[in-house]
């Protein structure tokens, strides 16, 4: 973030501490509990949400060299991400064209192609069709035409992005506009430069929006939280700001009225506070002082109330540290995902044909009007 952005936003936040109030929309507004409940709705998002819009496959330095590949098997396609030896970053539906086998598992390096464990065709990290074992038995059959189906792919601030529909367009600025205008932040924090550490998976009996939706109020954390993390920050004070169908979310430690004795010049937000910031639709990216969380939340094919989160460190290098430090996020969102199994209960119980999110949730209000506004262009 821009010093001159990081002077405006910590005034805002003295001015906002000084009055004992955070910053609010006009209303309060409500949300329809069948957005994490129908069928109907949840295809539609899928449909909409994940194979039209880019999502964020993976992170730059999981492919930095040529032959370097990881898999990501949570969107609607498996995809195989490679660096080619021409140094270009290439996405594959990771599918055999012979009996659609997956031709990776995981991440690797060096890889010069990749071979089906199922009857040993091979293709190259072009994606084109190299070997094909006792040949004689497709005579005729058009290599050229059956190789490995490209995916569209780029690379932008440190983030794979992998768009699920096979498509000759280029989807950079299809990215540049879902982040709309916060590639720069992204990039002032480090990110491109930051290696992959860790990632884990959970599984949960929530709709995906459920786990989206803990991080976009503070509201929560001084009651939820209040042994572990509430210590630390404002109560229910966060700066949001919209960024086009993302945002930007920033909650404020106690640490930041050190700021107050210190000249403007040397201001500086990121270690007083936590910035996350939503790529639309399900990609979340936390920064904090030292490194860097991502979250990307996949709903379950099989069932509405049921959702996937990579959850991924970030940092300026890899060290044992990074566990430890993964271990306590985990813990500390387990909290909240375990509430949320309890919401989509309640949800699917049908008793309620309301939520209502206060004036200080207005960041929980843009993700879901973002979503409503996406379903219905598609229309």
């Amino acid at each position: 973030m821009e010093h001159s952005a990081q002077v405006g936003l910590i005034r805002s936040i003295f001015a906002a501490i000084d009055r004992g109030m955070p910053p609010m929309a006009q209303s309060f507004t409500r949300n329809d509990p069948s957005a994490y409940t129908s069928k109907e709705r949840a295809a539609r998002e899928r449909e909409v949400l994940f194979r039209r819009h880019p999502i964020v496959a993976g992170f730059a330095s999981q492919a930095a060299n040529p032959g370097d590949y990881f898999t990501d098997d949570l969107g609607p396609v498996p995809t195989l991400v490679v660096r080619g030896e021409d140094g270009e970053l290439r996405a594959f539906a990771n599918v055999c064209r012979h009996r659609g086998a997956k031709l990776a598992q995981g991440c690797g390096v060096g890889a010069k192609r990749f071979t089906c464990p199922y009857h040993a065709w091979s293709y190259d990290t072009r994606g084109k069709l190299a070997a094909i074992p006792d040949d004689d038995g497709f005579a005729g059959l058009d290599r050229e035409s059956n190789g490995m189906v490209e995916l569209p792919a780029a690379a932008r601030h440190g983030l794979v992005w992998v768009s699920a529909t096979p498509s000759r367009k280029p989807i950079t600025a299809a990215v540049d506009e879902l982040i709309g205008g916060l590639g720069g932040e992204i990039d002032s924090y480090g990110i491109p430069s930051f290696v992959h550490c860790e990632t884990r998976i959970v599984h949960k009996r929530v709709n995906w929006k459920i786990m989206s939706d803990t991080f976009w109020e503070a509201y929560h954390i001084k009651v939820l939280h209040r042994e572990n993390v509430a210590p630390l920050f404002i109560k229910n004070l966060a700066m949001f700001e919209p960024f086009g169908r993302s945002h930007r979310y920033v909650g404020v430690r106690r640490s930041i009225e050190k700021l107050r004795a210190m000249p403007e010049a040397k201001w500086d937000l990121l270690p007083h506070a936590t910035i996350l910031m939503n790529l639309f639709p399900n990609t979340i990216l936390v920064m904090q002082s030292d490194h860097a969380e991502a979250y990307r939340i996949f709903p379950s094919p099989e069932r509405v109330g049921a959702s996937a989160v990579a959850i991924t460190i970030l940092a300026p290098a890899p060290s044992p540290h990074w566990s430890k430090v993964m271990d306590l996020l985990t813990g500390v969102v387990e909290q909240d995902f375990t509430v949320g199994e309890g919401i989509q209960r309640n949800f699917e119980a049908g008793v309620i044909r309301h939520v209502n999110y206060g004036r200080y949730e207005n960041a929980l209000e843009h993700f879901h009007s973002q979503i409503r506004e996406a379903l219905a262009e598609s229309r």
